[in-house]
């Protein structure tokens, strides 16, 4: 389980995110993924937060 408002790597590997913030469901989660600096192609393994496309809010993943 992680602590405070964070999503699990693995729920986002899995693609089944519900947003902490409004607890809603985020479809297609990688799609809303976000990485702090230069990657090619943003993936569950190297994504440091996730964008809520319903209330905007962006919660970090957690290992």
């Amino acid at each position: 389980m992680t602590p405070g408002h964070s999503i699990e790597r693995d729920r986002l590997r899995a693609g089944v995110v519900e947003c902490p913030l409004c607890e809603r469901q985020i479809p297609e989660p990688l799609t809303h993924a976000v990485v702090y600096g230069a990657v090619d192609t943003v993936t569950a393994d190297n994504a440091d937060a996730v964008e809520c496309p319903v209330c905007d809010g962006v919660t970090f993943v957690a290992d």
